[in-house]
């Protein structure tokens, strides 16, 4: 993940109401949490979500049927991307989540905003690298991206990297 990539978890709004536990704070891997359990009541159509995706970012050339990925153009600062587990049989969202680069502003207005449109249509929500869950809408995930990793470093880098060392 680069510094400059906003990543947020994507888990079926009626899992976070029923069974939420805070799955950033309970996570004991050094990846991101699993968000499997959260989907196994899911009823919307995944073949949907993925092709929606797919003309949002360009597939990207690794991942197979059950790990889709996608990737946005590094060298344009389109460094956004986006990552879909689905079951053994390909009929259920196991994971979703992805990262939208910062350092260019048609990301959050064109690749952010298309993605939160997604969410908004399945019924969806984001839960950002400390714990706290929003609606998908941009107004929703200000303070999140003004508060994170990817907005301090782009502010003032040497701050940022100081900062680091002294946790």
């Amino acid at each position: 993940m680069a510094v400059w990539q906003y990543l947020l978890i994507v888990v079926p709004e009626k899992s976070t109401q029923n069974n939420y536990q805070c799955i950033i704070k309970n996570n004991t891997t050094k990846y991101l949490p699993k968000t499997k359990s959260l989907w196994k009541d899911f009823n919307g159509n995944g073949d949907s979500i993925i092709s929606e995706m797919d003309s949002i970012i360009k597939r990207a050339d690794w991942g197979d049927e059950t790990y889709i990925c996608w990737k946005g153009d590094e060298s344009n600062q389109e460094d956004n991307d986006c990552s879909i587990s689905l079951n053994g049989n390909k009929t259920q969202i196991e994971e979703f989540h992805f990262r939208i680069d910062l350092r260019k502003s048609s990301n959050i207005t064109n690749t952010l905003k298309a993605i939160l449109k997604i969410c908004e249509t399945n019924e969806l929500v984001l839960i950002d690298l400390k714990g706290k869950i929003h609606k998908p809408k941009i107004e929703n995930l200000l303070i999140s991206l003004k508060e994170s990793n990817a907005t301090a470093f782009l502010t003032d880098p040497i701050k940022f990297l100081e900062n680091l060392s002294k946790t």
